[in-house]
Parts: C-alpha cells; structure tokens; sequence
C-alpha cells in the first residue's frame, strides 16, 4: 500500500494551479498589462471586455491541455458568481455553463483520441445519460407553455450533469479528489467567515441597499426581526444549506486517518460553519447536521460515531426543548426559528407547501411526461406568465421535477439518486483503506443530505451545491478503483 495514500497532501495552491513554467508568468503579466492599456485608451466598458477575454483564453488554454485544472476553475467560480451578480447585470452564470460545456467538449476529444469509454461503463453513468437524454427530448413535450423556457431550465437540470462525466474523467488520481476537497472546505469556510462578519459587523452599505432595492427580497431575507445571513452568495438558503452539508463532511473527515492538525482544523471548520449556518435562518439547513450525523452512525456503525451522534442529538435536544431564550450570540429570534425547524406542523410555511403538494397532485397524475422544462418557478413567470402554472411555488426539488418532467420523468430521477446511494454504500463496505473508507463516508454524507433537502428545497440544481453533488456522484464511484491499483 502506497503511503501516500494514508496521509492528505499537502495543499499546493498556486503551484498546482499554475505551475513553475516562467512562460505562464511572461503571458499573465502581458494579459494584465493590455488590460490597463484598453482601459486608458477604450474606456471601462471596453476594459471589461479586454478583462474578461485576458482571463477566459488562459483559462481555456489551461484547461485543453489539464482538464482538471478547468474542473477546479470551474468550481472555484462557482462559489463567487451569484455574489458578483447582484452588482454586475451581466449573464455571468452563462460562464460556468460554457466552462462546463468547453470541458465536456476537450474531454469528447481526449476521449476520441484514447478511443475509450471505459470509465463510464458503470450503472450511475448509463442512468446520468438516460436522465440527460430524458431531459432533452422534453424539448418536443406537447404540454410545454414554452420552448425558451427548455433551453433556459436545462442548464441546471440536466446540463451541468455532465459535470459528473467530467470529474469522472479527469480525476485520475487519490491526490486530485483530495485536493477538491480541501477547496471545497477551505471555500466553505472562508464563506461562514464572511457571513459571521455580516452577523457581528453588520451587512454592508451595498449588501443592504441590494435588498432592499427589492420588495420581495427584503421581505425574504427580513425575518424574525433580522436579516438572513448569506455570506458572498446571493442567498441565505444556498449559503446555509452548503455550510450545513459541508460541516457534516468535516466532522466525518476529522474521524478519519489524519494528523492532530488536520483534525483541529476540520473541528474548527465544522464549529464555525455550524455557528454560521444558524444565522441564515434557513430551516432546511439547520436538520441536516443531526439528519447526516444519524445515516453516518447506520451506514458505519462506529462506536466512536455512535457516540458523536447521540451527543449531537442530546445537546440539540436540549437547547430545542429548554425554555432558554438565548446562548451567546443567539437570541430569542434565532433560537425560535432554530426551534420551528423542528416543530413542523406549528410551520405556517411548512404547512403552505404541503397544501400545494396537495393541489399540484391531480395535475402530475394527469401529465406522465409533465408540462415542459421551465413551466414553474421564475422561468414559467418569465416565458409563459399567462400558464396556470407559472404562478406555481415547487418549493420542493423533486416537485418541480414531477410537475416539469411528470412523474416518469420523478420515477428516473429516484431511481438514480437510489443507484447512487447504493453504489456508494456498497464500495464503502468493500473498501479496506481507512482513508478511502472516511472520503466514501463522508461524501455519501452529503450526497444523502442533499437529497433529503431536496424534497423541501430546490437544493441540487444551484451553484456551487450542484457541483459538488455530481462530483460526488463521480467520486463515490472512483474511489474503490484507487484501492484497486494498489494490487
């Protein structure tokens, strides 16, 4: 057995992502200075252009030649996107689906040329391009309001899947899939960092004009007497939704064969992703942590996660049940809303979507293939205002799906979501390597939390969650392959 295999790189940051090639360097710095000099000559307007063109072509270049190194751009941009678009109007997240459609694009001729398709000859790959298929032939769905509202929604429903082929292709070693990992912790919590200066400092002149610009989204954010926390996203459900799923991850992570370092700093990320997380005043957020810690005890049956959980679960138990009106930081409005998450028939918003799960149910039975892609939500309100159903809150992730693909379409998806976990329990109990063990552990974690919020959110189809869950997918698959080489 390798051992390296036992212990977690170290992180390479720049070095990984750049390199030591002194011609990189020479090309960054003439980039930059073409960008000043359009500035100076052209104006700003011309300036961003000149920006945004010096920063794609290397990253494009980058990525012909390291498809993971466009993996990992892709990623990191997608934590920073939505923020930057509430200042921009620009369609900018248009760029992590072109990223996303380029690196499919480089991989399709990488492949082409290795004449192989190997690595996807598994049951989560053919059940990924049935669901993809399945979605692009909606394209001639009768019942659909609107053709653009199908090119606009499949990007996020079917898409950016393909996100799961790419990182199944190009992630080739034990070493890239750590590395994503520890980008995706260290962004996690530089993201609750950021929300617990919003909680402690106050949200910023911008921040706060931002919402309030808006009606709907200040009634949205302003509740219970204060404002949601949402860190650089755009919203404080994605915000607490990644810290809260990204916590139980550490948590997992720091049981496993690590240094005392790695393991006080995985603690620590845990300890202030969880603290951040309650001031988002997301309820959907605030379950995972016990739902994850509970199919980690069933799933491994460790005495020492045995033991986590029932902590966990008595001390929650009792800040939930005990008529404390605050701890620390948290007051009684935070500790209220903490509480209603688990109180759901005193949710009057709970008991909303419930009545509209009840009045959408005749229509999904009637629609086998469902009304079209982007029949709901704000596609629906955008293309086809005048529909019955664009006024339609999904609320729930799989009930978008039942109602937009009909409940054939519901049945696919469960049935993938239902391989998946199965593939990856099953390689977690035929796995020996205590470190792959930990990693299939704690990403089947995830994988399980975000299906769990789907049902009360549309918590998989935005960035960066997205991303990380087709990832996931990829990795609960490869990581058995790793050990495999070692033999």
């Amino acid at each position: 057995m390798k051992k390296n295999q036992h212990v977690w790189p170290k992180p390479p940051f720049l070095s990984f992502i750049i390199g030591k090639n002194l011609a990189i360097g020479v090309v960054v710095f003439t980039l930059g200075l073409c960008v000043a000099m359009a500035i100076s000559e052209l104006g700003i307007e011309y300036g961003h252009i000149a920006l945004v063109l010096a920063i794609g072509i290397p990253i494009l270049l980058c990525a012909s030649s390291y498809l993971h190194v466009g993996v990992f751009i892709t990623f990191v941009a997608s934590f920073f996107i939505l923020g930057i678009l509430r200042y921009i109007h620009a369609p900018l997240g248009l760029a992590i689906d072109f990223l996303i459609l380029y690196l499919l694009l480089v991989m399709i001729v990488q492949i082409g040329r290795e004449k192989t398709w190997s690595f996807a000859h598994n049951s989560i790959g053919l059940l990924v391009l049935v669901w993809i298929l399945y979605n692009i032939l909606q394209v001639a769905n009768p019942f659909a309001y609107s053709r653009q509202a199908w090119a606009y929604s499949i990007r996020g429903m079917a898409g950016a899947m393909v996100f799961f082929y790419i990182c199944l292709y190009s992630f080739t070693s034990l070493k890239l899939v750590q590395y994503f990992i520890q980008t995706w912790v260290f962004l996690s919590l530089l993201l609750a960092v950021y929300a617990l200066f919003q909680e402690f400092h106050g949200l910023l002149p911008s921040e706060e004009a931002w919402i309030r610009a808006d009606e709907e989204r200040f009634n949205l954010y302003y509740n219970w007497g204060r404002f949601r926390k949402f860190s650089f996203f755009s919203d404080p459900t994605t915000f607490g939704i990644t810290v809260a799923y990204t916590s139980v991850l550490c948590l997992v992570l720091s049981m496993g064969p690590v240094s005392i370092f790695q393991r006080l700093y995985y603690w620590a990320a845990a300890g202030i992703m969880a603290f951040s997380m309650l001031f988002s005043g997301t309820r959907t957020a605030y379950l995972l942590l016990p739902i994850g810690l509970v199919f980690l005890t069933i799933i491994t049956l460790k005495r020492l996660f045995v033991v986590l959980s029932v902590f966990f679960l008595a001390v929650g138990t009792g800040i939930i049940l005990s008529p404390i009106q605050s701890i620390g930081p948290l007051d009684s409005n935070a500790l209220e809303r903490l509480r209603s998450a688990f109180t759901p028939k005193e949710d009057p918003s709970f008991q909303v979507r419930l009545k509209n799960q009840e009045f959408i149910k005749p229509f999904i039975q009637q629609h086998p293939i469902g009304a079209g892609l982007g029949s709901v939500g704000g596609w629906g309100k955008r293309f086809s205002p005048q529909s019955e159903l664009a006024s339609f809150p999904p609320d729930s992730g799989f009930v978008k799906i039942a109602v937009e693909l009909g409940w054939i379409g519901l049945a696919l998806y469960c049935v993938l979501l239902f391989a998946v976990l199965k593939t990856g329990i099953k390689n977690y109990y035929v796995m020996q390597n205590p470190l792959l063990k930990n990693l299939q552990a704690g990403i089947l974690c995830v994988l399980f939390c975000l299906i769990v919020a789907n049902y009360v959110q549309e918590a998989i189809t935005m960035y960066p969650t997205s991303l990380i869950f087709y990832a996931g997918m990829a990795f609960v698959t490869l990581l058995p392959n790793f050990e495999k080489n070692e033999t």
